[in-house]
């Protein structure tokens, strides 16, 4: 194989990059939530209520020939074929017998099988409802299956869902897991679950009957008809939603960005639920904590307080000796003593150190001495007037650290205010000229001469 195919073989390809779009807004979140509510809960009332006419039709609570009684029928044979009661005309068309759509009210969708099976719209919507309760990944959603239900062994009045959730980017050690839902009334974590299930089953009963049966949780209907699974499914159908699906809620909703389920995921996993689900803790941490700017905002005086923490540490930490005795035997710089200027904190070990002198007053290696009060209370004194006349800028970047290390030292017990003030009158015309020297930057690196 030739070498630059080798080459490109082995080098490493970057990952392909998350997608950057933010979480929603609270009240983004909020809307998007509450609309999602109003399609599904009209038809799970819709269904319910149905389902509850052919219970009563199957145990014979109606009267033969009446309208309750053709109704429970029309939906009898809904659940057995798909379609509510109709005639073939002489052109081998399909039309809906007058009988029942007398009774039924019309032979419009909301007559007939929307009275079992769930429009795509609504059950779009029960997946949006199911990924901002638990924050699950829009594919493991619209691909559960109908959860085991098991009654609670120390209450009989609460239901257990194991739920299973399949994440295929996994490697296929962890890409199954499951979640297990209690239900015991309103608001509690599995009732929308039971509302889900109640909502689809009509749609499950008539797949089995025409042979095309479905564990799948979502199922609903196309508007149109179209066999999905054989003939006599009239477009019962369980996979994913037309885009006219979510063109409409884009519609709907009406803020910038639409509707992003990915947002939505986010959404419920950095301010809702606050921990992985479905990932790793870094994943967690780094994909959908940090970049996001709620966090960010949240965050700002905490890092705030860290930095100056950190700065009030190396203050306290990285700063000169001081001695009262006379410290010959150390190397002087322009503003201090060195003990050791070839092992700095600074700089490269073993080599002599080439930091600034006005760094010194920064070192631990600095021994600060009654000989050298004459140059630091000059080069305070000189700072104090570059403060006034320069840029805050300029002053930050270049010139307030050591002005702040001075003004420190000048306000430490180590000397008195006396010693402070005699100094300043005894710099020496030396003294003056190093010390204007260090602050044009005239001095390079040390040693100086």
């Amino acid at each position: 194989m030739p070498e630059e195919t080798r080459k490109l073989m082995n080098k490493r390809m970057p990952k392909e990059k998350a997608p950057k779009e933010p979480a929603y807004s609270d009240a983004e979140f909020d809307h998007i939530n509450l609309l999602a509510t109003q399609r599904f809960r009209p038809a799970l009332h819709r269904i319910r209520a149905n389902w509850q006419h052919l219970l009563d039709w199957r145990a014979g609570r109606f009267e033969r020939g009446t309208d309750g009684w053709l109704v429970g029928e029309a939906l009898d044979q809904l659940v057995h074929t798909g379609e509510t009661p109709f005639r073939i005309d002489r052109e081998g068309r399909h039309r809906p017998d007058p009988r029942y759509a007398r009774a039924l009210g019309g032979n419009r969708a909301e007559d007939t099988w929307m009275r079992l099976f769930m429009t795509s719209d609504e059950g779009c919507a029960l997946m949006i409802l199911i990924i901002a309760d638990y924050g699950w990944n829009a594919t493991p959603v619209i691909e559960m299956k109908v959860p085991d239900a098991s009654p609670d062994a120390g209450n009989d009045d609460q239901i257990i869902y194991r739920v299973e959730l399949e994440k295929r980017r996994r490697r296929p050690a962890d890409r199954y897991e499951t979640r297990n839902l209690a239900d015991w009334g309103a608001n509690s974590p599995g009732r929308l679950i039971t509302h889900a299930i109640e909502a689809t089953a009509p749609a499950r009963e008539m797949l089995m009957n025409v042979g095309a049966p479905t564990d799948r949780l979502i199922v609903w209907r196309l508007a149109q008809r179209r066999a999905a699974y054989g003939e006599g499914t009239t477009g019962l159908f369980d996979g994913h939603f037309h885009a006219n699906v979510w063109r409409n809620w884009r519609q709907e909703l009406g803020f910038e960005g639409s509707l992003n389920l990915r947002r939505l995921r986010k959404t419920v996993v950095i301010a809702h639920q606050r921990q992985p689900t479905q990932h790793s803790q870094d994943t967690h941490d780094g994909t959908y904590v940090l970049p996001d700017p709620r966090t960010q905002a949240a965050a700002q005086p905490v890092i705030t307080d860290g930095v100056e923490e950190a700065i009030e540490a190396a203050r306290s930490s990285f700063k000169a000796q001081i001695s009262r005795a006379d410290t010959t035997v150390d190397q002087d710089t322009p503003t201090t003593s060195c003990s050791d200027y070839t092992h700095s904190p600074f700089g490269e070990q073993g080599v002599p150190c080439r930091a600034s002198f006005l760094l010194c007053t920064a070192c631990p290696n600095a021994v600060i001495t009654l000989r050298h009060l004459p140059r630091l209370a000059y080069l305070l004194h000189v700072l104090e007037e570059l403060r006034a006349v320069l840029s805050p800028e300029v002053w930050d970047q270049d010139w307030r650290e050591p002005f702040t290390r001075l003004r420190d030292l000048r306000k430490a017990p180590d000397f008195t205010d006396t010693e402070w003030n005699d100094a300043l009158e005894k710099t020496s015309a030396r003294d003056r000229r190093l010390i204007d020297q260090l602050l044009k930057k005239g001095f390079d690196a040390w040693p100086w001469p």
